[in-house]
């Protein structure tokens, strides 16, 4: 980067979204075990919920196209 503005803006931005994803999951950063284990279950159900939306999505365009074209 040419700039040091942008570099700045762009340090204060991720610092400030690393804040934010602490303060919204509840992790504490002074017992890193427990976090750990709060953090994974966080990605799990995550992963869970991205999951169960793709299968919607898919079964949704499955539905779509055979009563589109079964007629």
């Amino acid at each position: 980067m040419n700039n040091p503005a942008k570099a700045a803006l762009l340090l204060i931005l991720l610092l400030f979204l690393i804040v934010a994803f602490f303060a919204l999951t509840g992790v504490d950063v002074r017992k890193p075990e427990q976090s750990a284990v709060k953090l994974a279950e966080k990605v799990l159900q995550l992963n869970r919920a991205i999951n169960q939306m793709a299968r919607n999505v898919i079964f949704s365009i499955r539905m779509w196209f055979t009563e589109t074209f079964s007629r």
